[in-house]
């Protein structure tokens, strides 16, 4: 019979979802050995909003590279401890389908590169997710992650203080960290760089620190937890995101309608406790944010926070009192509160409590259809829609907007991003991760919810404040581009790990659910993927390699030092051969060098890194300008003015192309021309005089400017550079 037992060990650990069987090691060997692997794990999501929010692939590779790592850990542990390593949940299974649908399009993907690096985003999403549901199964290591991402919430506030007050230089790198642009245009933008982004990541914060707070037995742990919440949600405040303002309440909505009815009332009297404090020390921490604040600032922000620990630790000693009222006094009370808050909210604006540019731009919510950003936002989702349906079944891969949003673009505007995530995901992906991500949002909430429904009161109390803290970054993720910050995915997913541990005990506690596979058959595919993530370590650390060296010989390239630029760009296309821009670089410098030396070698192997830099960024026009300027330095000008014309097609609305396709054609139609061949000459004129008519032309059919954004700054109407007008006439002077 024991036989038979540990033939059924790793399904019945795998069903019972924390149950383990006698591992070969002893307890105490395996218990040290999950706490160093929920050590760094930790430490992990603790400090991947402080890289730059992990934007750029200098930092993100070596945090993608670290968390395989400690997946490979944490897997081994579950191998030996007779948990089960096997990916066997709906949302696991689920997830790895979205990992594939972001690999499939990777062969006909618009960048190569970007296609895989975001494939590797979501496996290091995966695997942020994978452990923090697996490892969070007893209450230790649950607020373990619970705690980390509040502390590290607490540091993004924290960091945007400092950066206010000049207390850090913004030359500084602690632990490799950039400390430039934290603050900027007086707004919070903190270690994520960009102030929507430090909003939604506060917001979440502030959800987190409620919670734990509201689940808190301890009174004096309670208000430790809100005293910091106002720490937090006062930096919220000074990020200046309207957008956020906007989901943070609808997240509070869903966190209040989740919560026990006895902790519902706890949220609103201790919400409104620390909403008093914050709007009342708001002007006066903004006065202070310059670099005449560094001890006034914290010195109001520790009164402030010692005020809220004060009064919500004496409202816990008559909290519970209120609990027993009945329904309609309840719900009486409750408006109450309510009506006082918002009559609080009108006295502090009439007072001038809230700072008069922060009433502004709470006041443009008002009017939110003909601001700016959203109308650009609206062009942004039509113009990417066209993306799409382009390639609506798998997409075009990671990296599809950047790379295509030039061809489809209704006026002439820079931006890298889409401002939507969903709207991404269906550019990336196209219909087919579009409906597995929200077949895995489908099964997500509706899973919490099952378990919300069998009203465990104190685990509810977690589902509500992570469910309300996941709507709250999607939500914002519609508005904006929050989710192409690697670090935002990482606490959203360290948190989802979290909600659907606490969910699963719950439902299988009911025996309401049982895993998909568990059977010792699927054993090959774990080990596939632990095989897979020792793969990302080396291909992440590679692309790190490749991203640095790409950087020098850049720069010794701009500065003229070719051989140093060959020496830095061999190495980078050996470490990511991927890498468009260093392949792209690496051609010009040989054939710069080969030109020098008159090496007929170089020059010919120049061009077939400029063909596979075209393969593996097919619709970037840059490029292709690098290599008709290559083809047409050295003789074949069919080929180089026919890399121009694709340029153009590739960015049509870009002015700056008319001049280079003029230049271009105008020093052919030179060359013919002092070979004696006039006619061949006019045939290269004749397109330079053309171009007028083709501006005019694409001007009245591409163009589309949305009124409200005529006359703005930065919207320059599609014409003609003065260069370009000055080589037209020179060219009609020689015809």
């Amino acid at each position: 019979m024991a036989k038979k037992s540990e033939r059924k060990s790793i399904s019945q650990s795998a069903n019972k979802f924390g149950e383990s069987e006698t591992s070969i090691f002893p307890g105490k060997t395996l218990a040290a050995y999950k706490a160093f692997v929920l050590f760094a794990f930790c430490v992990l999501v603790l400090m991947s909003p402080y890289y730059r929010g992990l934007y750029f692939d200098y930092e993100l590779s070596v945090f993608q590279a670290i968390m395989a790592g400690i997946f490979i850990l944490f897997a081994i542990y579950l191998y030996f401890s007779k948990e089960g390593f096997l990916v066997n949940s709906k949302l696991e299974l689920i997830l790895r389908l979205f990992m594939v649908a972001y690999i499939v399009p990777y062969f006909f993907a618009a960048n190569r590169r970007l296609a895989l690096g975001e494939f590797f985003k979501y496996a290091f999403y995966f695997a942020v997710f994978y452990i923090a549901s697996r490892i969070s199964k007893g209450k230790a290591e649950k607020f373990a992650i619970l705690n980390t991402l509040f502390l590290s919430t607490v540091g993004v506030a924290f960091f945007g203080y400092q950066a206010a007050v000049k207390l850090i230089p913004e030359t500084a790198r602690p632990l490799g960290m950039a400390m430039n642009g934290l603050w900027v245009g007086n707004m919070i933008n903190s270690t994520l760089q960009y102030h929507n982004t430090a909003g939604t990541v506060l917001a979440f914060g502030f959800i987190i620190s409620l919670m734990l707070a509201i689940y808190s037995e301890n009174k004096l742990l309670k208000s430790f937890y809100f005293a910091f919440s106002s720490f937090i949600f006062t930096a919220f405040f000074y990020t200046y995101s309207r957008g956020s303002y906007i989901t943070l309440l609808l997240a509070l909505l869903v966190f209040f309608l989740l919560l026990p009815r006895e902790k519902r009332i706890s949220l609103i009297f201790n919400i409104a406790i620390i909403g008093a404090f914050v709007i009342a020390f708001l002007n006066k921490v903004g006065a202070n944010l310059n670099e005449h604040g560094k001890v006034k600032l914290w010195l109001l922000l520790l009164f402030q926070m010692l005020l809220v620990f004060v009064l919500t630790y004496a409202f816990g000693f008559v909290e519970r009192r209120l609990y027993g009222i009945s329904n309609n006094i309840y719900i009486a009370g409750a408006a109450v509160v309510g009506i006082l808050a918002i009559i609080g909210f009108a006295i502090a604006l009439k007072t001038h409590l809230i700072p008069s540019d922060m009433v502004e731009k709470m006041k443009s919510i008002a009017m939110f259809w003909k601001e700016r950003n959203f109308v650009e936002r609206m062009v942004f989702y039509k113009d990417g829609l066209k993306i799409f349906l382009k390639s609506p079944v798998f997409g075009y891969g990671g990296g599809a907007w950047v790379s295509l949003y030039f061809m489809y673009q209704s006026y002439l505007y820079f931006t890298t991003q889409s401002h939507n995530y969903f709207l991404q995901v269906l550019l990336d992906t196209g219909i087919v991760g579009f409906c597995i991500l929200l077949i895995f949002l489908w099964f997500l909430f509706s899973t919490s919810l099952r378990a919300w429904a069998k009203k465990e009161q104190k685990e509810n109390i977690i589902i509500a404040g992570l469910v309300a803290a996941a709507v709250q970054l999607y939500f914002h993720s519609a508005l904006d581009f929050d989710f192409s910050l690697a670090s935002v995915q990482v606490l959203l997913f360290a948190g989802l790990g979290v909600l659907v541990s606490t969910s699963l005990q719950i439902l299988q506690k009911h025996k309401q659910e049982k895993v998909i596979y568990t059977g010792k058959t699927t054993n090959f595919v774990s080990a596939l993927l632990a095989i897979f993530y020792l793969l990302m370590i080396v291909i992440s650390l590679n692309f790190r390699l490749g991203n640095y060296y790409a950087n020098i010989g850049q720069q010794a390239l701009q500065m003229g030092n070719l051989s140093a630029a060959y020496s830095f760009l061999s190495k980078a296309v050996t470490y990511d051969p991927l890498s468009s821009n260093a392949l792209s670089d690496y051609a010009v410098a040989l054939y710069r060098i080969g030109d020098q030396n008159k090496d007929a070698n170089l020059i010919a192997k120049a061009d077939g890194y400029f063909k596979q830099a075209i393969v593996n960024d097919r619709f970037n026009a840059k490029i292709r300008f690098k290599y008709a300027v290559y083809l047409l330095s050295h003789g074949a000008i069919d080929s180089g003015l026919s890399q121009i014309e694709e340029g153009i097609k590739l960015q049509p609305l870009q002015p700056a192309n008319y001049e280079l396709k003029a230049d271009a054609y105008a020093k052919v139609g030179d060359y013919y021309l002092g070979k004696g061949d006039k006619e061949k000459a006019k045939k290269y004129y004749e397109v330079v005089l053309k171009i007028p008519e083709e501006i005019e032309r694409l001007k009245k059919y591409r163009e589309h400017i949305p009124k409200e954004l005529i006359g703005q700054e930065k919207i320059v109407p599609f014409a003609m550079t003065q260069r370009t007008q000055q080589i037209i006439e020179e060219v009609k002077k020689k015809i």
